[in-house]
C-alpha cells in the first residue's frame, strides 16, 4: 500500500511538470502565465517587449524663444553693468553697455561676457597688485562657484563674486 501512494504521488508531480512545461516554480504566477503576456504582466514574454516597441512615439517641437544677457564693464574704473532676458545677443550687450555708462558718466564700456539661455556670474582676485575678472557662463546655480574656482585656479587671491549669478533662462 506505502508502495502504490509513493507511486502515485510520483506520477501527479510528473503530472504537474508535464502539464505546464515552461512552468518555473522560482517565478511567480503572473510570470509563468503566457495568457497575461497581452496584458503586459509578464516582462519575461517576448510580445509585450515588441508591443511595446511597436508603440509609435511622438515628438513634439516647441519653439521656445532663447533669452539672452550681457554683462559690461568699463576697463579704467572698473565699473560695470549687466541686463537680464533680452530677446537677442545684440540687444543684450546694447543694453549692458547703456547700464555701465550710466548716461554717459562711465563711458567706455565694453561687454565682458554675455550668456543665453543660461546665468552668469563674475569673480575678481588679485594676481600680484593687478586685479583680475573672471567670468562664468553656467547652468543655474553652478555660475557663482565657476566663477570662483576659476579665479582660485588662475592663482589669484582674495577671490570673491563681484557680479552674483544672473540667468536668462527662456519661458515655457
Amino acid at each position: 500500500m506505502k508502495k502504490l501512494l509513493v507511486v502515485l504521488l510520483g506520477l501527479a508531480s510528473l503530472n504537474v511538470c508535464v502539464a505546464n512545461p515552461t512552468y518555473d516554480a522560482t517565478r511567480g504566477a503572473l510570470q509563468n502565465d503566457p495568457s497575461l503576456c497581452q496584458y503586459g504582466y509578464n516582462p519575461n514574454c517576448a510580445s509585450s517587449r515588441q508591443h511595446q516597441r511597436n508603440q509609435p512615439t511622438e515628438i513634439i517641437n516647441i519653439k521656445v524663444p532663447s533669452q539672452y544677457g550681457a554683462w559690461a564693464v568699463n576697463p579704467k574704473t572698473g565699473i560695470s553693468g549687466g541686463v537680464l532676458n533680452m530677446s537677442s545677443r545684440a540687444l543684450a550687450e546694447k543694453e549692458a553697455i547703456r547700464a555701465c555708462e550710466q548716461g554717459g558718466r562711465n563711458a567706455p564700456c565694453v561687454v565682458g561676457a554675455w550668456v543665453r539661455n543660461g546665468c552668469i556670474a563674475v569673480a575678481q582676485g588679485k594676481t600680484g597688485k593687478k586685479l583680475r575678472t573672471f567670468y562664468a557662463i553656467e547652468d543655474p546655480n553652478l555660475a557663482e562657484p565657476t566663477a570662483l574656482r576659476k579665479c582660485q585656479d588662475a592663482g589669484a587671491v582674495q577671490c570673491r563674486i563681484t557680479t552674483p549669478e544672473g540667468c536668462s533662462l527662456p519661458k515655457f
